[in-house]
């Protein structure tokens, strides 16, 4: 994997945490829902080349495989993660909780596959597929 592809795998998962940041508590409107998950969507679609629909196909081992790199593997479970609160937001909990546990496992495989361990990575699937936003230090 090239330098530039883990950058770009970086950058997107610092703007999907940009992402869950601008969650206020307050219920989101339903044109806040789809903006959140088009924003989300478009981050995955980058970070997979165009084939963001195929990797959910994969499930978690197939998806890694497809992705290949740990770093974009991370920002795969992030995604993911973010998906997962904006249909927690969006009441959808039962989706929500299914997304979750698909971060969590996408998640494990990352951390299974990185060279050096991710601290961002182990805390998503410390706290269940949720992100922990207290502490961004990368």
């Amino acid at each position: 994997m090239a330098i530039f592809q883990r950058s770009v795998a970086g950058t997107l998962r610092n703007r999907l945490r940009e992402v869950a940041r601008t969650f206020s508590g307050e219920p989101p409107t339903p044109e806040e829902t789809r903006l959140r998950l088009e924003l989300v969507l478009k981050a995955r679609k980058e970070l997979a080349g165009g084939q963001a629909e195929l990797l959910r196909l994969l499930g978690p081992s197939g998806a890694a495989n497809a992705l290949g790199d740990a770093e974009r593997i991370a920002a795969y479970a992030d995604s993911l993660a973010v998906e997962a609160l904006v249909n927690q937001a969006a009441g959808q909990t039962e989706r929500a909780e299914a997304m979750r546990r698909e971060a969590v496992a996408v998640a494990r495989e990352a951390q299974r596959r990185a060279a050096a361990p991710d601290t961002e990575v182990e805390r998503l699937i410390a706290r269940g597929g949720v992100l922990d936003l207290s502490d961004d230090v990368r």
